[in-house]
């Protein structure tokens, strides 16, 4: 007679048990990876809407002469609609500005409001004059200067602090 050779039920728990084990910590990582594969994403749709809006506002911006800065706005004079006039150029006597609102960055002209970067809820655009070296001490009084805009995301109840900036070299008047 021959021996059959069996597996007894404790034997089929313990591996069903290391299955389980090992089923639920590749869960695991795969859960985490889906979350920060959809942080990645948002974080990267925020980053493209604000290079497109950053870059309209700099094509704009070249073809101005800044006069004022502000954290929340940036006060300029635009080129107008005959941009030269004798070989001089000539600006819009109405000033426009960039304003950094609830809704995102709005160009503003002759009572006009024009979208030029949207921002989500959390999002916060600044704009500053910064030293075009700032590793140079100490800086020489006529040193120039280029505009630096920021967006910042805070989210929840904490702020992130600063999330990306760009500096924009941008003649000052």
């Amino acid at each position: 007679m021959m021996k059959r050779r069996g597996v007894t039920l404790v034997e089929v728990l313990v591996a069903a048990g290391m299955f389980a084990m090992v089923m639920a910590a590749v869960l695991s990582f795969y859960v985490e990876a889906v979350a920060v594969s959809a942080k990645r994403n948002q974080n990267s749709a925020r980053l493209r809407r604000f290079h497109i809006g950053l870059d309209k506002m700099e094509q704009i911006l070249r073809e101005a002469r800044v006069v004022d800065v502000t954290p929340r706005a940036i006060l300029f004079l635009k080129l107008a609609d005959e941009p030269e006039v004798d070989g001089f150029p000539s600006y819009d006597p109405a000033p426009a500005q960039f304003a950094s609102a609830k809704q995102g960055v709005v160009m503003v002209q002759d009572g006009k409001e024009i979208p030029i970067l949207p921002t989500e809820t959390g999002e916060h655009v600044i704009f500053e004059w910064v030293q075009e070296n700032p590793l140079s001490s100490p800086p020489a009084p006529a040193e120039k200067k280029v505009l630096s805009v920021a967006l910042y995301y805070s989210g929840g109840d904490e702020r992130s602090g600063l999330f990306f900036h760009r500096t924009v070299n941008v003649p000052r008047y």
